[in-house]
């Protein structure tokens, strides 16, 4: 086998009514001889993404004759119906099974019925160019824009990022959501909702979910044109189980005599530095968190 060759398996399956298409590329790596990266992806609808993370193994077998098992099953019951699997991929050699890849959290349906989804308040879509959508909705009773980015990487390869905006701040929620699309993103929608949580203060914390979605198309001759276009794959890309924010919540009253310049403030993390370029009067910085999570 050529050192810089890629072998990639594929395998198709049913997931509810939604058809996934599974790959598993085994790719030499280059300063260890018979040590192999097995990577796996997911393509639904128009989009492929990358799901796990990668393994490295050590092979004494031929990497063309490998035999994996691909499979997934409803663990429980899901909100919307229909769409939680387990994924578990599985590779024999010899007869000896080693399971390579495992998720228990992929969300991917036909036409989810997200009516169920009880308390939800769903954000709409107000503003679409080429490479940027924004929507807004209701967060508690905070009125909240999230700003959805493509960024082309190279022919059909792109990097999607997700930040939001409310009052006048915001922050990246995730970047670098690499994703094939066999469309243009234009093509490609989202569902963005958000629901309640009991905290303190009440009405600042709230689950946010993030979805992808793209026109199901049937290769059956039997399926008319009409019902094509009102079929649609969804995918859960992202989700966050603490997005914290709320209007006019109960909060600690802020001293009179603040805000206030201080040109030789001690630091109390002494690992920390002050930045020459930093002005004299700055008040304040800010900060970039990153809670990019995704399967």
């Amino acid at each position: 086998m050529d050192t810089q060759e890629t072998v990639v398996y594929t395998y198709n399956l049913q997931a509810g009514f939604a058809p996934l298409q599974f790959s598993v590329l085994v790719e030499p790596e280059a300063d260890q001889p018979n040590h192999y990266t097995l990577s796996l992806s997911m393509k639904a609808g128009h989009v492929e993404r990358a799901l796990c993370a990668p393994v490295t193994l050590r092979l004494s077998i031929d990497p063309r004759q490998l035999d994996f098992s691909v499979f997934v099953f409803p663990p429980r019951t899901s909100l919307p119906a229909g769409c939680l699997y387990n994924l578990r991929v599985w590779l024999q050699t010899a007869g000896i099974d080693h399971r390579i890849f495992s998720d228990n959290d992929l969300w991917v349906g036909r036409d989810p019925d997200f009516r169920s989804v009880g308390d939800a308040s769903f954000a709409v879509l107000r503003n679409a160019t080429q490479d940027m959508l924004i929507y807004q909705g209701m967060v508690g009773r905070a009125h909240v824009s999230f700003i959805i980015r493509w960024k082309l990487v190279e022919v059909g390869l792109y990097s999607l990022s997700l930040e939001y905006e409310a009052g006048g701040a915001g922050r990246t929620l995730f970047d670098d959501c690499y994703m094939r699309l066999e469309c243009e993103p234009p093509i490609v929608t989202f569902l963005i909702y958000v629901i309640p949580v009991t905290s303190t203060p009440a009405g600042a914390s709230h689950r946010l979910r993030f979805w992808l979605r793209t026109p199901f198309v049937s290769h059956s001759p039997a399926s008319s044109t009409n019902s094509q276009s009102e079929s649609y794959i969804y995918q859960r890309i992202w989700k966050s189980d603490d997005f914290k924010i709320g209007p006019k919540l109960v909060m600690g009253v802020r001293d009179p005599d603040s805000p206030r310049i201080e040109r030789d403030h001690p630091c109390l993390d002494p690992s920390r530095r002050r930045s020459s370029r930093t002005p004299t009067n700055a008040i304040g910085s800010s900060s970039r968190n990153s809670m990019f999570h995704i399967r």
